[in-house]
């Protein structure tokens, strides 16, 4: 059975960026790992040279029951901070779903990248 990559893009200022790491890694990224059916989740930020950031949140789950658990029947609405969703400089207006291949998650990822660490792209 296929599982469900859910992600959302938003971009931040470059000044705000480990201000948003913070909050995601404390706030964000427990809250969708202790949600039932979440297998998998992190964030990924990338310097752009316009002096924004690019921030995607990503998670795995179960199939789409798991994420209609999380997010409701309004699927393609990110739930989103008012507070936070002020700072941002732009954001994707849905959420989007993919279907995946199931994979073993454990296999040849750093633990830290399982309990919470963040991963840094490359700058644009």
């Amino acid at each position: 059975m296929k599982h469900i990559l859910r992600s959302w893009t938003f971009w931040i200022r470059l000044a705000l960026r480990d201000e948003c790491r913070e909050y995601l890694d404390q706030v964000t990224l427990p809250l969708l790992r202790g949600r039932p059916g979440s297998l998998y989740a992190t964030a990924l930020f990338r310097d752009l040279p316009d002096g924004t950031v690019e921030v995607v949140v990503a998670s795995v789950w179960e199939n789409m029951e798991s994420v209609r658990g999380h997010a409701g029947e309004d699927l393609l609405q990110p739930a989103v901070d008012p507070e936070m969703r002020a700072r941002m400089v732009d954001r994707d207006i849905v959420v989007r779903h993919t279907l995946i291949d199931p994979v073993d998650l454990s296999a040849g990822l750093p633990p830290e990248t399982l309990t919470g660490g963040l991963s840094q792209l490359p700058a644009a």
